[in-house]
This record gives structure tokens, C-alpha cells and sequence, in this order.
């Protein structure tokens, strides 16, 4: 008796559907993915034209934008009990037609003009001073030099636009 060995052979099992949709959706994903890529990598930046100048910014004679430097000195501050000397720049931005004006108040009231940022500067608290855009201290000159300089009567706006303290780090004189 002689059994008949039968060879068996094993029928693979077709993966899911489920399985099937997502292997499919993954390889469209990486393609959308890649041809994204691909496109964005060879396009390169979008070419801007700067060569002219819009008309609103194109500002010309007397209503120009002009900075005037009102005060360059070292400034002491000892509020913290040991004396820091700051070497210091004080500039006003007014429109160029009242820059004749800044000038003579300028040539006429200079000591006053730097007693009175000399006070300001000495009557600050120390942490005016570590501000990153030191805007305590640009409030308060600003405040005393639109006061000083005053309204422009014709145009019913401030002299004064702007103030801008360019400051470098104080150094310490006494020890």
C-alpha cells in the first residue's frame, strides 16, 4: 500500500483592498511630493524689477526727508552709583524746508539745547540705557526737541519728525 505523496501547493492570499488603496495613495503622495519638488527646485526665485522708483516714494526739493545732527558728545549717567560715559549722537529727521530753521535755533541755543539733553541723559535709570532701541530715552529727547522746535503752522505738523539716538556702549570711569 503505497500511499501517494501529493504534492501541496500553497495559493497566496491577494492582499487586502484595504492594503491595496493605501500602497497606492502613498505612491501618489511620494510622486506629488517629488514632482513638487522638482518644479519649485527649477523654476527659482521670481524675477523682481527694482530698477524704478514707485511716484509716492519719489519725494523731491523741501518735503524731502533730511536727518540733522543736533548733539555729538560723551554723556555721563551715574544713577547706578558708578559712572558710565556714553559716546553719543543725537539726530533730528524734519523735512528739508525746515532745516535753515533747525540750524539757527541750533546756532543760537546749542549749550541750552545740550544742558538740557545733559539732564535728560543724567537723570535716566540705568535699564534706559540696555534697551535695544533705547526707546525711553528717544521718547524723552524727542519730547524736548518738538517742544523746542515746534509746529510747522502752514502745514499743521510737528518740525521735529523723528529722533534717533546712535549710542555706543558706556563705558565705566570710576571704580
Amino acid at each position: 500500500m503505497a500511499q501517494q505523496a501529493t504534492p501541496q501547493t500553497e495559493v497566496a492570499q491577494p492582499p487586502s483592498a484595504k492594503k491595496t488603496i493605501i500602497l497606492v495613495a502613498a505612491i501618489l503622495l511620494v510622486e506629488a511630493v517629488a514632482i513638487v519638488g522638482v518644479m519649485m527646485f527649477l523654476s527659482g526665485p521670481a524675477k523682481v524689477d527694482a530698477s524704478s522708483i514707485p511716484h509716492s516714494m519719489d519725494v523731491a526739493g523741501d518735503e524731502r526727508i533730511v536727518e540733522t545732527l543736533i548733539l555729538n558728545a560723551k554723556l555721563p549717567n551715574n544713577r547706578a552709583g558708578v559712572t558710565f560715559v556714553y559716546d553719543t549722537e543725537i539726530y533730528v529727521q524734519t523735512k528739508q524746508r525746515h532745516t535753515a530753521r533747525i540750524a539757527n535755533e541750533l546756532e543760537q541755543f546749542q549749550n541750552e539745547l545740550r544742558a538740557e539733553i545733559g539732564a535728560i541723559w543724567r537723570t535716566s535709570e540705568p535699564q534706559h540705557f540696555q534697551e535695544p532701541t533705547l526707546e525711553t530715552l528717544t521718547r524723552k529727547i524727542h519730547a524736548l526737541l518738538s517742544g523746542r522746535f515746534g509746529m510747522d503752522e502752514a502745514a499743521g505738523e510737528p518740525i521735529v519728525q523723528k529722533c534717533v539716538i546712535v549710542m555706543g556702549t558706556g563705558f565705566r570711569i570710576d571704580s
